[in-house]
């Protein structure tokens, strides 16, 4: 955000001490775009899925998802931005008070997600390249409102799982030579219905439920954030966002039942055995996803 508003000199603190986020970085192409970012930064484009049940049922997914390298582009954008680090900052009102130094001016708040939760754990490894054309996501039955993934790219391959227990006990074997290892938690949020500040990010709460992809909201309050700096006038950002939390609400409520009935997985995954599902915009919106299957 703050790069598209060189001309107002934005200041970005940021507690990291070195800029670059992992993560597994698969986003939809309307994402992509949303967030008008050089093409340099996608590292692969991918058409299908494949979504492999453990009792040995798979429903493949037609789509359009590319895998954007977030860590470079947060590298790049850390080179064109003005960025104090490792810096905590007090946020009050149109205030940021940062060690002995205030400032005024517009206050977006990026710190993170601070309210309830459920928090369920996440690990990847960046290993090897190995030959493959789809990203594979594995749901096993033990690993209940969890699942696994193998995404493949020229350079190396990523294999991850997020578990609300250990996820390492999920991750796939691809039996290849581990040259990165990164992890964290991911917070599984119902977003209120109004904010009265500003807000961008997993501080808004609008992280797709099942997924934990953050930067689907992200890309989706972009514009309407920065043509609210521009005109003083934040309409636009506030009714996005009311349109989005209601999204990330409805996720997080059929994830909640997902989980509760995750022992009729089974029933699901046989119905579409070796069946294809065409799903493009369902890939942000992930309450359309019910429509497809039997109720």
């Amino acid at each position: 955000m703050a790069y598209n508003i060189l001309d107002s000199n934005p200041i970005v603190f940021d507690r990291r001490r070195f800029p670059g986020k992992k993560c597994t970085g698969v986003i939809s192409r309307k994402t992509f775009l949303e967030l008008g970012v050089s093409r340099q930064f996608i590292d692969r484009e991918f058409k299908s899925i494949e979504i492999k049940y453990d009792r040995g049922y798979t429903i493949y997914v037609d789509t359009d998802v590319i895998r954007l390298n977030r860590e470079n582009l947060e590298i790049w954008l850390d080179g064109e931005v003005k960025t104090k680090r490792p810096r905590d900052a007090i946020i009050n009102g149109n205030t940021v008070i940062s060690g002995n130094e205030k400032y005024e001016g517009i206050v977006v708040d990026c710190s993170g997600w601070k309210g309830n939760a459920k928090w369920i754990k996440a690990i990847e490894y960046l290993t090897e390249p190995i030959n493959e054309e789809s990203i594979i996501v594995y749901i096993d039955s033990k690993n209940v409102g969890g699942f696994s993934w193998i995404v493949p790219l020229p350079y190396g391959t990523l294999v991850g799982a997020i578990s609300y227990s250990d996820p390492k006990a999920f991750l796939p074997n691809i039996n290849k030579r581990i040259l990165d290892i990164h992890g964290g938690a991911i917070p599984r949020v119902s977003p209120v219905s109004n904010i009265k500040t500003l807000k961008f990010g997993d501080s808004t709460g609008l992280i797709k439920t099942f997924t934990g992809g953050g930067i689907f909201g992200i890309a989706s309050l972009l514009y309407p954030l920065l043509n609210g700096i521009r005109s003083g006038k934040f309409n636009e950002y506030h009714s996005k966002y009311k349109i989005l939390a209601k999204e990330i609400r409805r996720q997080y409520y059929i994830t909640r039942f997902l989980e509760s009935a995750w022992k009729l997985l089974p029933v699901l995954f046989k119905l579409y055995n070796d069946k294809t599902l065409n799903i493009f915009e369902e890939f942000d919106l992930h309450s359309l996803l019910i429509h497809r299957f039997p109720h």
